[in-house]
């Protein structure tokens, strides 16, 4: 685990420095690329959200057609039951849109997608109906029958409707303004449709019957109360997407309003006619129609914000589209300006370097001539450092030049010494010559001294022979003792000479030395 640093270290040293910048830019990379490849899946997701949901409101607004077209069928079959043929006669007519309708709705699922088994469930209550459709034909039902089958039925498209509402992602819209209206249009506005359409059936089947059991009155009750409660609720789903969105209180904020106001007419008519009445003397064309017509108000609202709807999960797919080509786009520009720049901070690195090693190899061979210059390196780190090489160099040129000029004296002044020593050597051997002969002449001189000490002795002996004769001759002996203390004086010149000999010698020997 130690040398693990150690070996790190050891290979990023013999890394150039660019591949240094190449393994930092990757890093560099590699970091940016994470969270960007995670926001463009993000992103992508958030367009196959939309797009899925795009795809499966054209299908929705299918089914919600359909429960539309069974629910005036239920109201006209009700009627036709009850006896009233004025409405019986509109019935084929409903059957034909219902027809239609489910026709429509088949081709909606298949093009956008549907799952097998709600395919399966949209054929299943088609052979429904076609039955239910027989034996109201036949008029083989009772009105309350045929409401409560009918009913039935559309609770089955509806439960459809809701499960394809979730597969699509629409219940779970992101957007408050879209999210609001999906639940105003795909959950309150079919809720409520459905009750309205139920009220009309029942209503319908009382006047055309001129009877209403009480247990039948007091379902009457209940489902306008139950009206009025999806009223308040898709009123308030609608108006949360307005507020969220100025473009739907524009299009759809006066339409709104007046589908409320004719849902409480409606109920009134419901009240006045059915509810309050002691005899139902109201024509039952007059009411079904009055339904009818708030509720067609009511699906073509809806129709209205399907559409907007639609054209806001386009316009989300789109701006989604745009804002990942945009970020993309700005990411590749950024990504190719950091390269440019990590280019440009590279070279402004390493050239700079290269040359500052150039010239420092320069230096080092001894070649002072380089002409590299700190003036366009800048004023950062590298650029002082070329600065610190370049006035190394002018300063080593200098001192060089100090040295060269320094030599040249020294090589001068060394000949001058050499000729002086030339000069001293000959002096020195004359010298030495002369040394020579004096040497000769010192010998000669030993001889003479060592000749006279002979005599010296001699005549110390003669001295003693002629003591005798001294005696005898005063005279002759105060000669020999002058004789003797010229001798002796003679001596002591002799020595004085020596001792001059030996100190010539001497000094001789040392300039003998010196010259070697």
């Amino acid at each position: 685990m130690q040398r693990l640093p150690l070996f790190a270290m050891s290979s990023l040293h013999r890394l150039p420095l660019a591949r240094k910048f190449l393994v930092l830019g990757l890093i560099a990379l590699g970091m940016i690329a994470l969270p960007t490849s995670m926001h463009v899946r993000d992103a992508l997701q958030d367009m196959a959200a939309a797009r899925q949901e795009a795809r499966g409101a054209p299908a929705l607004l299918a089914l919600n057609k359909l429960v539309q077209g069974m629910q005036v069928h239920r109201g006209l079959s009700a009627s036709m039951l009850g006896g009233n043929e004025a409405l019986a006669a509109r019935r084929p007519a409903a059957r034909e849109a219902v027809d239609k309708a489910l026709a429509e709705a088949s081709t909606r699922l298949a093009q956008a997608g549907a799952p097998a088994a709600e395919d399966s469930t949209l054929k299943q209550l088609h052979q429904t109906w076609q039955a239910l459709e027989q034996a109201v034909a036949a008029r083989n039902l009772q009105p309350a029958q045929s409401t409560a089958q009918h009913t039935q039925l559309i609770a089955g498209v509806m439960r459809l409707n809701e499960t394809l509402l979730h597969h699509y992602g629409l219940a779970l819209d992101p957007g408050q303004d879209t999210n609001a209206l999906v639940q105003a249009s795909l959950v309150h506005v079919p809720m409520l449709g459905e009750k309205l359409g139920v009220m009309r059936a029942q209503g319908s089947a009382a006047l055309s019957s001129k009877a209403l059991a009480p247990e039948g009155k007091g379902g009457l009750v209940a489902l306008q109360q139950r009206v009025v409660e999806l009223q308040g609720d898709t009123l308030r789903s609608l108006e949360r997407a307005m507020g969220h969105n100025p473009a739907f209180r524009q299009a759809l904020g006066g339409a709104a309003q007046a589908v409320d106001t004719q849902v409480q007419q409606a109920l009134q008519r419901a009240g006045r006619d059915i509810l309050q009445a002691t005899e139902f003397s109201a024509p039952a064309s007059d009411y079904f129609d009055e339904f009818t017509r708030t509720i067609d108000a009511l699906y073509a609202l809806n129709a209205q914000a399907m559409d907007l709807l639609n054209g806001a999960l386009q316009e989300r797919v789109a701006g989604l589209q745009r804002q990942l080509l945009w970020q993309l786009g700005l990411l590749a520009l950024a990504l190719v300006a950091a390269i440019v720049l990590a280019r440009g901070f590279a070279r402004s690195i390493t050239v700079p370097l290269a040359q500052a090693v150039q010239l420092s190899n320069a230096v080092a061979q001894g070649d002072l001539r380089a002409t590299a210059t700190a003036e366009h390196h800048g004023s950062d780190e590298v650029g002082q450092l070329m600065a610190a090489l370049v006035q190394m160099r002018r300063q080593l040129t200098d001192v060089v030049g100090q040295v060269r000029a320094g030599s040249e004296g020294v090589a001068t002044a060394s000949a001058q010494i050499a000729q002086g020593n030339h000069d001293l050597s000959a002096r020195t051997e004359s010298q030495a010559s002369a040394l020579e002969e004096t040497a000769a002449s010192m010998e000669e001189l030993g001889s003479t001294v060592r000749q006279n000490a002979d005599s010296a002795r001699q005549a110390s002996a003669l001295a003693g022979e002629a003591r005798t004769v001294a005696v005898q001759s005063g005279e002759v002996v105060t000669q020999v003792v002058q004789t003797m203390q010229g001798i002796s004086a003679a001596s002591q010149k002799i020595a004085d000479i020596i001792g001059v000999i030996d100190s010539i010698a001497f000094q001789t020997n040392i300039l003998a030395l010196n010259a070697a």
